[in-house]
C-alpha cells in the first residue's frame, strides 16, 4: 500500500491560522484572509477524505488545490504581499473558491465509498508479456508522436484534419507506457536499487525532444513526471543524490530551458515540423546574448498584466502555479449577470471531434472564447490559450449553481471512475493516473468531460490492442513469474525478474 500522507488535524488547523495571521501581517484585509482560512480548511479535510497520496483521486485533487490557491497564498506571504491585490473582484473571487471547495468536500464525503463496475485496462500479467509489449509500445509511439507532431505543426489544415493526424494522436501514449514499463522492469530487475535504464530514456529523451519542438514546457515536463509517478507508486525509494539531480535539474529548466521556450515559441508557431527542426538548431548555434532571451521571455509581463498575481518582477512563473488571479478576471466578467453556459462546453466538444464526423469543427478551443470573455485575449490573436480552471469556468457558465454543481457532482464523479476503473500499481494505471493527475492540475469544466470519456476510452481501446497482439504472438516464460506478487506491491526477486532484464 502506498503512503498516505495525510494532514494531522491539529497541523492543519495551526498551518491555516499562521498562514492567515502572516497574510494579514503583509497587508491583506482581514475578511479576505478568513475566506482564505476557510477554504484551505476545507481543502485539507478533502485531501484526507480522498486518502492523501496513496489514491489517483488523492494525488490528483492536490495538484488541483495546490496550483489554484494553496502555493499561491504562501507564495504571497513569503513575498510581503497583500493576497487580495491584484485580484479583480477580489471578494467575490474567493468566496466562489470557499463555496467550491465546500461543496467539493460534502461531495467527497457522501460518495466516499462509492465505487462502480465499469471495465479495466488489460494488463500485462507476467514479465515476458511486459517486455513484448515494451517493444511494441516504443515502436508504436515514435512512430504515432511523429506522426501526431508533424501534422500537428503543419501550416496546412488539411494535414490536421488527416487520418495520419488521428492515428498519431490514438497512438501517442504508447510512448508513456514504454517509460512505465522500463522503469517498473528495472526496479524489479534491481532488487528496488536502480529505476533507470536505456530502455526508459529512449522514450523519455523523444518525448522531451518532442516538447522542445512544440514549445510546450507541459509536454517537456511530462515524461519526467510519468517517470517519478511510476518509482512513487511502486514502491521505489529516492535517496538524497535523486533529490539533488531533481532539484539541479529544476533550476536549470527555470533558468535555461523555459526562458528559451518562450523565446523561441513567437517564430516557431507559424512554422511546420521540418522547419522547427531546422530552425531549432539554428537557435541553439546562434543563441543570442542571454540578456535579450531574458528581456523577451518576459515581455509583456509586468505588475500590470491581468496574467499575474504577484507585483514582483521576475515572478512570472510562479503564477503559472497560482490560478486565482486568471479565475478573478472571469469571475469579474460574469459578476454582472452574463453567463455563456455551455458555448465554451460546446466548442470543446466539438474541436475534439474526428473531422469526418464534424467537418466544419472550429479550429481553436474553447479557451479562444473564454479569453475573449474576460478580455484577456485579443481579437488579432486567434487562441491565446489563457488559462482558466474549473471554478472560475463552472461561475462564468452557469454562475453559483455552476460552481455549486461542478463541486458536489462533476469532482466526485470523475474520481469515482478513476479510482474505480484503474490500478495505479500497474502499468496501464499508472498511465491513466499519470495524465490523469497531470491534466487536472488546471482542468476546467471541459477536461472534466474528456477525462472522463475520452481518455479512459483510449486507454481502454489501447491496452485491449496490446493485450491482444501480446496473446497472438508466443513468447516464452509466457507462463513464468507474475508482474506482481500480491496486493501488497512489487516481488523484486532478481532471479525472476532476471527473465525480462537479462
Amino acid at each position: 500500500m502506498l503512503r498516505p500522507f495525510n494532514i494531522p488535524t491539529m497541523a492543519l488547523f495551526v498551518t491555516v491560522a499562521l498562514l492567515a495571521a502572516g497574510e494579514i501581517a503583509t497587508g491583506t484585509q482581514s475578511a479576505f484572509a478568513a475566506w482564505v482560512a476557510g477554504t484551505l480548511v476545507c481543502i485539507g479535510v478533502t485531501y484526507n477524505i480522498l486518502g492523501g497520496l496513496s489514491t489517483i483521486s488523492g494525488i490528483a485533487f492536490s495538484g488541483f488545490a495546490a496550483s489554484t490557491i494553496v502555493i499561491s497564498q504562501f507564495a504571497k506571504v513569503v513575498l510581503a504581499e497583500p493576497a487580495n491585490i491584484p485580484l479583480e473582484s477580489p471578494y467575490l473571487t474567493i468566496q466562489v473558491y470557499f463555496v467550491f471547495y465546500l461543496c467539493v468536500l460534502i461531495g467527497t464525503f457522501v460518495y466516499r465509498s462509492v465505487r462502480v463496475r465499469l471495465p479495466r485496462p488489460l494488463e500485462p500479467t507476467t514479465l515476458a508479456q511486459a517486455d513484448v509489449q515494451y517493444t511494441i509500445s516504443i515502436v508504436v509511439g515514435l512512430v504515432a508522436s511523429f506522426l501526431y507532431e508533424s501534422t500537428e505543426a503543419s501550416t496546412n489544415a488539411g494535414e490536421r484534419a488527416s487520418t495520419a493526424h488521428s492515428i498519431g494522436l490514438a497512438f501517442a501514449p504508447l510512448l508513456l507506457f514504454s517509460i512505465v514499463l522500463a522503469v517498473q522492469n528495472r526496479i524489479r530487475s534491481s532488487a528496488g536499487r536502480h529505476s533507470f535504464s536505456v530502455k526508459a530514456f529512449i522514450p523519455w529523451f523523444a518525448t522531451v525532444i518532442f516538447g522542445f519542438l512544440q514549445t510546450s514546457r507541459a509536454h517537456m515536463l511530462l515524461p519526467s513526471i510519468v517517470y517519478g509517478f511510476t518509482c512513487f507508486t511502486s514502491g521505489y525509494r529516492f535517496h538524497r543524490k535523486h533529490y539533488a539531480v531533481a532539484l539541479a535539474a529544476a533550476v536549470f529548466f527555470v533558468l535555461v530551458v523555459s526562458p528559451y521556450e518562450i523565446f523561441v515559441r513567437g517564430a516557431m508557431r507559424e512554422l511546420d515540423f521540418r522547419d522547427r527542426v531546422s530552425h531549432s538548431i539554428d537557435f541553439i548555434r546562434s543563441m543570442p546574448d542571454w540578456s535579450v532571451v531574458q528581456q523577451a521571455s518576459s515581455g509583456g509581463v509586468d505588475s500590470q498584466s491581468r496574467e499575474e498575481y504577484y507585483l514582483r518582477p521576475g515572478t512570472f512563473v510562479l503564477s503559472r502555479f497560482s490560478a486565482i488571479r486568471a479565475d478573478s478576471n472571469m469571475i469579474n466578467a460574469c459578476s454582472q449577470g452574463f453567463h455563456y453556459g455551455f458555448t465554451a462546453v460546446g466548442i470543446d466538444i466539438r474541436h475534439n471531434l474526428p473531422r469526418f464526423l464534424d467537418k466544419n469543427k472550429p479550429e481553436s478551443d474553447g479557451a479562444a472564447y473564454t479569453g475573449r470573455v474576460t478580455g484577456v485575449n485579443p481579437d488579432e490573436i486567434d487562441n491565446g490559450e489563457f488559462l482558466i480552471t474549473a471554478i472560475g469556468d463552472s461561475f462564468g457558465a452557469f454562475g453559483w449553481l455552476g460552481v455549486m454543481v461542478v463541486g458536489l457532482i462533476g469532482f466526485p464523479t470523475v474520481f469515482i471512475i478513476y479510482e474505480s476503473m484503474f490500478d495505479m500499481r500497474r502499468p496501464w494505471g499508472i498511465v491513466a493516473a499519470g495524465s490523469f493527475c497531470f491534466q487536472f492540475s488546471q482542468i476546467g469544466m471541459s477536461g472534466i468531460l474528456l477525462l472522463a470519456v475520452r481518455s479512459t476510452t483510449s486507454i481502454l481501446l489501447l491496452s485491449y490492442l496490446m493485450g491482444a497482439l501480446v496473446r497472438m504472438i508466443p513468447v516464452r516464460g509466457d507462463q513464468g513469474a507474475p508482474m506482481l506478487q500480491d496486493e501488497e506491491g512489487w516481488d523484486l526477486d532478481p532471479d525472476a525478474a532476471g527473465q525480462l532484464d537479462a
